[in-house]
């Protein structure tokens, strides 16, 4: 893909990473913007009614416009029958990058939670999940004072899914294509038949296992074998904080995170604007 022009206006200038869904490139418009292109597996798109799907799905997330939600410019179809699509191109690194260095500080790690948090507030205000909140789909821009926290693909495993189905999106997972990852999903998105809704209350679930990471440097369940974790998801309690860092004994951040972890969507805070008033409000 590296040299070609696609859209018209896009031409690719460099690999920036891979991942499980497909292959991130760094790209200039004819103004010389940088932007970033993630092509998806080839697998992906399998049809021509379903790339055209795939378009009218995607346009409708180019509504979202905030400061922590990278924009999409544009969706696609390379001359080779790959689907892409065309976002703000973030300078900086994820947050599983900077996890690598150990836990946050308190007050950085609940700063970030509060701006994703914002960020999730205006998407689900249209009716968009994110579905696949995690360390890889969080980037990190500025630094100190300035430090900006962007999500990024976002509601891709939902779209994916609406379009292909749950039983394309089994087969093409045994090949190697990542639809949702299992340490972040919350009760409801790991049975075949969810009593509960997957909606915005997913997301916040995610979102308490991020900020315990990055309060922890782990997560709240963690297990070698992918049934013990689901079940850890399922059945077991939250850990409190002070469980993994005994200096974060802090009631009320514990409170938030047991609500944020709970097993019912029902249970949890009923919006992300609800959670980040929480944590707005706590003394750190």
């Amino acid at each position: 893909m590296i040299g070609e022009t696609v859209l018209e206006r896009y031409t690719v200038q460099a690999l920036l990473g891979e991942g499980g869904m497909g292959e991130v490139y760094r790209a200039v418009d004819e103004r010389g913007q940088a932007v970033a292109i993630k092509r998806l597996h080839a697998e992906v798109a399998t049809s021509g009614d379903l790339v055209a799907r795939f378009q009218r799905e995607a346009s409708a997330h180019a509504i979202l416009s905030h400061p922590n939600i990278a924009a999409m410019h544009a969706v696609g179809v390379t001359d080779a029958g790959h689907l892409f699509f065309v976002l703000e191109l973030i300078e900086g690194h994820d947050l599983a990058t900077e996890l690598e260095r150990g836990a946050l500080a308190p007050a950085r790690a609940v700063k970030l939670a509060i701006q994703l948090l914002s960020g999730l507030h205006h998407a689900h205000q249209f009716g968009m999940v994110h579905r696949d909140l995690k360390p890889e789909n969080v980037l990190l821009a500025g630094s100190g004072d300035h430090e900006q926290a962007k999500l990024i693909d976002f509601g891709l495993v939902k779209l994916l899914t609406d379009v292909l189905g749950s039983d394309e999106c089994q087969r093409l997972t045994r090949t190697g294509v990542v639809f949702g990852t299992p340490q972040y999903m919350a009760p409801e998105q790991m049975v075949p038949e969810p009593v509960d809704p997957i909606d915005h209350r997913s997301d916040l679930y995610a979102v308490g296992i991020l900020l315990f990471e990055m309060l922890c440097g782990r997560r709240p369940f963690e297990a070698d074998e992918i049934t013990q974790l689901w079940r850890a998801h399922l059945t077991e309690p939250a850990p409190s904080l002070a469980e993994f860092e005994p200096r974060l004994d802090h009631p009320d951040l514990d409170a938030i995170l047991q609500t944020l972890l709970a097993k019912r969507p029902s249970q949890r805070f009923a919006s992300a604007l609800a959670v980040r008033r929480a944590l707005e409000s706590l003394s750190m």
